[in-house]
C-alpha cells in the first residue's frame, strides 16, 4: 500500500512541477511587461530559467536532502532526454531545420559545460563533489550565456561563433553588458503601460487593468509554492521507491524523475514541429540544457555541496558528453534532424537508459 502511495506521489509531484512553473512563467512575463522590461531580456531569463524550473526546483531539493546521484541523474538525464527524444519524437513528426551558425555555437557551449563538469566532478582535490567554489563556476557560464544573447542580438554573424563567447567570458566583457543592461532596466526608466478606458457592456474595462498587476503577483505566488511543494512530493516520493525496491538513487534521477519533467517539453515540441515551428525547438533545447546545468546544480551547491557516487558520476557525464557529441555530428551533417535520423536519436535514448541501468542497477 505505501508503494503504491508513493507512486502516486511522485506522478502527482511532476504533474504540480510542470503545471506551476507552465503558470509562474506566464504571470511572470506578464509582470515583467508591466515594469517595462523588454521581450527580448524576459525570453532570456524568465521563459529560459521558467522552462528549466521543474528540472532545477527538483534538484536543489533532492540535494538539500542528502540526494545528490538524485539530483545529478535527473539534470542530466532530461539533458539526454531533450536531446534525443524531444528532438528525435518532434523529427519523426516533422524534420527540424536550424541555423548552422547559432546551432553550431550552442552546441559547442553545452559540450564545453558538461565537459567543465566532468571536471567539477573528478577534480583531484574534490572528486565525486561539486563544490561551492564550482557552483560559483556554473552561475558565471549561466550569468555569462544569457548576457552573451542579449549583447548578440543584432544577429551579426561573428557575434555567434563559440570563440567570440570564450573570448566574452575569459575577457570578462559581460560585466559591461550587465552594467549597460541596469541602467536600461532601472526603476526610474520603466513605464507602465496605459491602457485605454474603453466600454465593455456598459462596464469600464481601465479598473481591470489596474487590477491585473495583483492578479498576477498572486499567480505567481501560487505558483511558486505549487514548483516548491511538487517537487519536495516527487523526490519524496522517487527517494523512497528507491530505497523500497533498491534501485539507484541516479537511476530513479535519471529515468523516471528526468522523464517526468520532461513530458510536457516533448508534447509542446511534437506540437511545434507539426505546426512548422522546428526552427527555433532546437535551439530552444539546447538552451534549456545550458541553464539546466549551470542554473540547476550551480544555485544549490552554493549552500549545499554536492557528493555523489564516483561510479554513477563517471557514466553519467561520460554517457552524456558522448550522446552531445553524436548529436553534434547528426545535426552538423546538413544541419537539420530528418526523421530517420529522428529515429536514431531516440535508439540512443533507450541505449542510454539500458546502459545506466545494466551498470548501476544490475552491476554488468
Amino acid at each position: 500500500m505505501a508503494i503504491l502511495l508513493n507512486i502516486g506521489l511522485l506522478a502527482l509531484g511532476l504533474i504540480m512541477l510542470s503545471q506551476g512553473s507552465e503558470y509562474f512563467v506566464e504571470a511572470a512575463s506578464k509582470l515583467a511587461r508591466a515594469a517595462g522590461v523588454s521581450e527580448l531580456f524576459i525570453g532570456l531569463t524568465l521563459v529560459a530559467i521558467g522552462t528549466s524550473l521543474p528540472e532545477i526546483v527538483s534538484s536543489s531539493l533532492a540535494i538539500a536532502v542528502g540526494s545528490a546521484d538524485l539530483a545529478v541523474g535527473n539534470i542530466l538525464g532530461s539533458c539526454v532526454a531533450n536531446l534525443t527524444l524531444v528532438v528525435g519524437l518532434s523529427a519523426i513528426f516533422a524534420p527540424l531545420a536550424s541555423n548552422a551558425v547559432i546551432l553550431d555555437r550552442d552546441t559547442k557551449i553545452m559540450i564545453f559545460i558538461i565537459l567543465f563538469l566532468g571536471f567539477a566532478l573528478f577534480d583531484p582535490f574534490t572528486p565525486a563533489q561539486i563544490t561551492a567554489y564550482e557552483g560559483i563556476i556554473l552561475l558565471l557560464l549561466f550569468i555569462t550565456y544569457i548576457l552573451f544573447l542579449y549583447d548578440s542580438r543584432d544577429e551579426c554573424e561573428t557575434c555567434y561563433q563559440f570563440e567570440v563567447f570564450v573570448d566574452f567570458l575569459i575577457r570578462l566583457r559581460f560585466l559591461t553588458t550587465l552594467r549597460g543592461l541596469a541602467r536600461r532596466i532601472s526603476p526610474h526608466e520603466a513605464v507602465m503601460p496605459e491602457y485605454p478606458n474603453q466600454e465593455v457592456d456598459g462596464k469600464s474595462t481601465s479598473q481591470e487593468h489596474l487590477n491585473r498587476p495583483y492578479h498576477d503577483i498572486i499567480i505567481v505566488a501560487l505558483a511558486g509554492i505549487f514548483v516548491i511543494v511538487g517537487a519536495q512530493i516527487a523526490v519524496q516520493g522517487a527517494v523512497y521507491i528507491s530505497f523500497s525496491w533498491g534501485i539507484s538513487e541516479g537511476v530513479i534521477g535519471l529515468s523516471v524523475i528526468a522523464l517526468g519533467t520532461s513530458l510536457p517539453e516533448i508534447m509542446v515540441s511534437i506540437n511545434s514541429a507539426r505546426k512548422g515551428f522546428g526552427r527555433l525547438l532546437i535551439g530552444n533545447v539546447i538552451g534549456s540544457n545550458i541553464v539546466n546545468i549551470t542554473l540547476g546544480l550551480g544555485f544549490v551547491v552554493l549552500a549545499v555541496p554536492a557528493s555523489i557516487d564516483l561510479l554513477t558520476a563517471g557514466l553519467l557525464v561520460g554517457l552524456s558528453f558522448l550522446i552531445a557529441i553524436l548529436f553534434y555530428y547528426i545535426i552538423r551533417r546538413d544541419w537539420r534532424v530528418t526523421r530517420r535520423e529522428g529515429v536514431v536519436l531516440i535508439l540512443c535514448y533507450i541505449f542510454f537508459q539500458i546502459t545506466v541501468f545494466s551498470i548501476l542497477q544490475l552491476g554488468f
